[in-house]
């Protein structure tokens, strides 16, 4: 149960944390490869999704890498965390739930951000629609990080066994 209460609050807050990853790094590369930007929404409804639109009307080399680095970094930035605090997530249930998410997230933002630089225009017309092949790469890409992590984070089975003797002595001595 308590597992449950805390993934749930902490799934919402691990989206806003990827959300505002992603477009922050869009927004500093911008900003160090001097880019200008004529507009910044954070959300946009119709996009269903934050949005930068830059004052460049060509399409330079400093623009496609302001499209990679959004996903390329946050994808990097959230496996590096997995990786650089392994044990971490091996300490108990809760902890091994939150480590699939972050892999998911993190294999979903790779994906997206190679989509996002590489194919611009098509993700951009892809984002309004969750059928769209640009998230069928995605929601591919999220499993794919899901296997991923379940493989190399071995000792879920004893994370449970552990978790129902807790609950177990718990519900005895009450």
């Amino acid at each position: 149960m308590i597992i449950t209460g805390r993934l749930a609050l902490s799934l919402p807050i691990l989206v806003v944390l990827v959300v505002i990853l992603h477009e922050g790094s869009h927004f500093l590369t911008a900003l160090i490869l001097g880019v200008p930007v004529s507009h910044f929404d954070w959300f946009n409804p119709y996009y269903l999704a934050p949005v930068l639109t830059s004052g460049s009307t060509g399409y330079p080399l400093e623009t496609k890498i302001i499209d990679y680095v959004g996903g390329l970094a946050t994808g990097t930035l959230l496996l590096a965390v997995l990786i650089l605090k392994r044990e971490w997530f091996k300490q108990s249930l809760y902890k091994w739930f939150l480590g699939l998410s972050i892999a998911t997230f993190g294999f979903w933002q790779i994906s997206h951000g190679i989509l996002e630089g590489a194919f611009h225009h098509k993700y951009i017309s892809d984002v309004t629609n969750l059928f769209s092949s640009s998230y069928f790469i995605g929601y591919a890409s999220g499993l794919l990080g899901m296997a991923v992590y379940w493989f190399s984070m071995r000792g879920f089975k004893e994370l449970c066994n552990k978790g129902l003797r807790k609950c177990n002595v718990t519900s005895k001595h009450t």
